[in-house]
């Protein structure tokens, strides 16, 4: 109880107060005093739907919940028997709690700011409709479809537009992150929820509120379609992040290695503006750009000191190995140039093709920096970390000929506004095994298990 009335994030300050604020003032301006032709069956009719609705969330990858609750909502908006924007607003502040609400997630201030968004919505649904209905003659369909789309868009636009914003400021990711994570992929479903609710308000009208009950049918297989896109995007980056692992089963020191490398060249990528497909693709890249390694013997792989000459030319050849891994994948092929030239120098020096300066693909550019600097900020198996410090030191002394100064300068840009902890912490479970490489390095301690084992 005492987490759930925690105090408003100072992040979240300059939004929440405001909002809820204008949604106050507007609940009391419709509802004082009542309208006089208020049918409160129809209310109520519209408010169980919308409950009904808003009981089926879908958490999309971004961190914002879609729900089916915005065609009942616009139902009640285009409802030619309901008192808007009276009865309009009290449907979208009551019909959208969810269960979800009563426990505790998320906090009273995200409820409120729920209901705040909601209201503030419908409300701005309703105004379109209203300036817009000297507009259309009777019986002009074309009309009637603009104004359908104008309502349903300034709806659309302050519903989610104030969803992604809070998301952002709460969570500290960047908007077009949100966005792409979350309505971007699910923009079509959305937006088929507008002629929907137009649909529902008038078989509410003409045929009778039984008949738009049968509109949850399609609804609930556009929340079928928000689900499985989440769980297809949860499948598709778990075997991703499991294959980014499958190294770690030989070499323990290279633990989470990738997963750094991945939000280093991230932060990188947004540092320079970069559109947030691409980062997407990069921290993808990031995450897979050693799994060529997987076709690198064991005994060079492993080897507890510096390679000579012929094992480094091997080892050299894991960027094809990985490129070839990653071709046959319709979903993983936008990664294979990445992947290939993680080591191309940009004075074109590097390895396997001499690529060089903007020849070498941005993602491939920003990953050599990345996977230099979380190499020289982590410990090895023939060697302890040199630091920061070192790495910068490195990064700055060899941009221009082995990295792009422009990737440097991003790279030094993002630790000294974050500090160069920050990309330490990872979800990755622990290795509760003996990793390959412990147990040669124990055996080779132990002869005498060896033999055992041997025999």
């Amino acid at each position: 109880m005492t987490s759930w009335l925690a105090p408003v994030p100072a992040s979240l300050r300059l939004l929440f107060f405001p909002v809820v604020a204008l949604a106050g003032v507007i609940l009391v301006r419709v509802s004082a005093p009542p309208p006089d032709e208020l049918d409160l069956g129809r209310v109520f009719f519209w408010i169980v739907v919308t409950l009904v609705a808003a009981a089926l969330p879908v958490r999309l990858p971004g961190g914002v919940h879609a729900t089916i609750t915005t065609a009942p909502v616009l139902a009640a908006l285009f409802d030619p028997g309901l008192p808007n924007p009276f009865g309009v607003c009290w449907v979208a502040l009551i019909g959208t709690f969810e269960p979800r609400d009563l426990r505790g997630d998320p906090k009273w201030y995200g409820t409120l700011f729920n209901r705040a968004d909601w209201v503030l919505s419908a409300f701005a649904g309703w105004a379109v409709l209203a300036m817009t209905q000297s507009a259309v003659k009777h019986g002009d369909p074309l009309g009637v479809l603009a104004q359908i789309v104008a309502a349903g868009g300034a709806f659309a636009v302050v519903n989610n537009g104030l969803s992604i914003l809070a998301n952002s400021l709460n969570t500290g990711t960047p908007l077009s992150r949100v966005w792409a994570l979350s309505v971007s992929n699910i923009a079509i479903g959305l937006v088929s929820q507008v002629p929907l609710g137009w649909l529902m308000s008038e078989v509410a009208d003409k045929v009778g509120q039984w008949a738009a009950v049968l509109f949850m049918v399609p609804l609930l297989l556009a929340r079928y379609s928000f689900s499985r896109y989440t769980e297809t995007r949860d499948l598709f980056y778990g075997t991703v992040q499991a294959l980014s692992q499958a190294i770690d089963a030989k070499d323990g020191f290279t633990r989470g290695h990738a997963d750094r490398v991945s939000r280093i060249a991230g932060a990188i990528a947004r540092e320079l503006g970069i559109a947030e497909r691409e980062i997407e693709q990069i921290e993808l890249a990031g995450l897979l750009h050693d799994i060529g390694k997987i076709g690198i013997e064991d005994r060079i792989l492993m080897k507890p000191a510096r390679l000579d000459p012929d094992e480094q030319e091997l080892m050299r050849r894991h960027p094809i190995y990985g490129a070839s891994i990653l071709e046959p994948s319709a979903a993983l092929r936008p990664l294979v140039p990445i992947v290939l030239a993680h080591h191309e120098n940009f004075d074109g020096s590097g390895y396997p093709q001499g690529l060089k300066g903007e020849d070498i693909p941005i993602g491939s550019r920003i990953l050599i920096v990345a996977d230099t600097y979380e190499a020289m900020t982590s410990d090895r198996i023939y060697r302890k970390a040199p630091g920061h410090d070192r790495a910068m030191e490195q990064l700055n002394r060899y941009k221009g000929t082995q990295f792009d100064p422009v990737c440097v300068r991003a790279l030094q840009t993002c630790i000294q506004r974050r500090g160069p902890d920050s990309f330490e912490a990872n979800d990755l479970p622990p290795i509760n095994y003996e990793t390959l490489a412990e147990l040669r390095r124990r055996l080779a301690r132990e002869p005498l298990v060896r033999d055992a084992h041997a025999s």
